[in-house]
């Protein structure tokens, strides 16, 4: 798993590090919209749990805690979650605001 190769710092793969986070999120792919848990965010992208049947480089919806839907593009996905990259980056601001509000417990900034 890479994950456990690199560590979280290491920003392997990564233009930065992914802040675990525990937050819910408005999902639309298609006509379909849902209610996924966000898991990993960085200014780029995040991964997505309780999604699945996607391929990637579609294009899909995703709308965050207080903010407009955004468009990102799947980078990979299996039956149950997905990674996702903004079209956009997250405004520095607005990425620290949100992982400061939604970052897991036992990794608080």
């Amino acid at each position: 798993m890479v994950q456990a190769l690199f560590p979280r710092s290491s920003g392997f793969g990564r233009r930065e590090p992914r802040e675990h986070v525990e937050m819910l999120a408005r999902f639309r792919h298609n006509i379909a919209s849902s209610t996924v848990m966000l898991k990993d965010l960085t200014r780029y992208g995040a991964r997505i749990e309780g999604v699945g049947g996607l391929e990637a480089d579609e294009a899909v919806s995703l709308a965050l805690p207080g903010r407009r839907p955004a468009l990102a593009f799947v980078a990979w996905a299996n039956a149950h979650c997905a990674g996702l990259e903004f079209a956009d980056p997250l405004d520095a601001y607005v990425y620290k605001e949100l992982v400061t509000r939604y970052a897991r417990p036992e990794e608080a900034p």
